[in-house]
Order: structure tokens, then sequence, then C-alpha cells
């Protein structure tokens, strides 16, 4: 398959959207692609933070391991995304584990060369800033909805953002063609998988999901007015 230039994926991520053409073709020359393939691991909690990360094509599920076992997924990232952007110290590491859920494609950015766009366009850093803010926001703001919400309400406020971030438009709803079953939405949400395949009926019944298998097909407004109610 052709893609478009590694130029124009750079451009149309955040943090170079402002970049002048000749800037990006030189940050291209040191941004190479890496490809995964479903399950393949990215990164491992505790390896180097050697990176910067952009989803030229694919998803992402960023999650954190716990010594006990149990995973707990804080979100997901899909094309045109950026994560692994906790790296500004020489010897940082990563806090959480990156891995593929579908076949993915990355632009990778080393730590190097991200230092030195930093310290020659100060706009570039005050906008990684920003990014950092943001997930540590979204990152709040879910803990708050965990501690508020009951089970089939956080369901559906994930089905709500997975919707709004990478939906498509359906006949009968907003299409949700993402690579995750129960058990992902289950460590999602915090919740067993038995919990989740109840409150997908549930959300079915009242009419939020009109496809509950996948790709699954979901009514944003239902969604809405019953995690609001």
């Amino acid at each position: 398959m052709n893609y478009p230039s590694l130029v124009w994926h750079l451009k149309r991520t955040e943090l170079f959207a402002d970049f002048e053409l000749a800037e990006l073709e030189r940050v291209a020359v040191s941004t190479p692609y890496r490809s995964y393939q479903p399950g393949e691991v990215i990164f491992r909690m505790d390896d180097l933070a050697d990176a910067l990360f952009f989803v030229r094509s694919g998803l992402v599920k960023i999650s954190k391991l716990f010594p006990n076992g149990k995973e707990a997924i804080l979100g997901v990232v899909g094309q045109h995304d950026t994560f692994g952007e906790l790296l500004l110290e020489p010897e940082e590491r990563r806090p959480t584990q990156a891995e593929a859920v579908e076949p993915t494609t990355l632009i990778v950015l080393p730590r190097a060369e991200l230092q030195k766009l930093l310290g020659s366009k100060p706009d570039l850093a005050m906008k990684l800033i920003r990014l950092m803010a943001a997930r540590l926001f979204e990152a709040q703001a879910w803990s708050a909805e965990v501690s508020a919400y009951s089970a089939p309400e956080r369901v559906a406020s994930l089905l709500y953002r997975l919707a709004k971030e990478f939906g498509k438009p359906h006949p009968q709803g907003v299409e949700l063609d993402l690579k995750l079953n129960q058990e992902d939405i289950a460590r999602m949400v915090g919740a067993t998988r038995e919990t989740v395949s109840h409150s997908l009926g549930k959300l079915k019944q009242l009419g939020a999901i009109a496809r509950p298998r996948a790709p699954m097909v979901v009514r944003l407004e239902q969604l809405k007015n019953f995690i609001e109610h």
C-alpha cells in the first residue's frame, strides 16, 4: 500500500502542525518508521524512555502492569496521536507499557533529536507541555469517574469517549471498529469481564448500543443521557 510521505504525516500531528515543510524534511531524516503486529509490545514498563512516538496508522493501548499480574488499560491512541512523551530527563524510565492492538506503523522521534528541536523551537516546548498537561487532566478526570460512576456508567462513558475520538458515521449511530474485547474494556473501566458483559446488555436494552458485537454501533445521545442521568 502506498502511503503519503513522512512529512505529510508529521504535519498532521499536533506537535508539528505549525512547522514549515523544509523544517519537517530535516526532522524526517531522523524519524524512522517501525511496524508492529497485534499484541506486539512497543515498550515495556521501566524501559529507557528514548523516543517519542507518532501513530502513522493502527491503534496502540497504553497500560500499567501490577505485581499481582493485573493490567489496567489507561487509554488507546490512534492515527496522528502522540505517545511516550515522558522522556525529558536523561535517565527517564517508562511508567507504562505500550502495545499494538492491530497492525500499527509508528513514526519514531529519538530523544536526542527531540531535545534539539525543543532548544530551537520554544513553541514546540509549550505544545509538549500542553500535551502532557492534557494527559494528566484526562487521567485525573477518569480517576474521578471511577470513584463516582457505577460500572455501567463507566462503560457508557468509555464508549462515548471512544466513539467521539475513533467512531465513524453509521445509519444506526456511530460505528466503533476497534479491536478491543470485553476483557480489554474491563481493564479500562476497572471492572470484571462479567460486569462489562452485563453493562453492555443493559445499554443495548436502553437503546444506547445498536450493535453490541464488533464492529460495535453506539448512539451518542443515548449514551450521554445515561451517563448524565
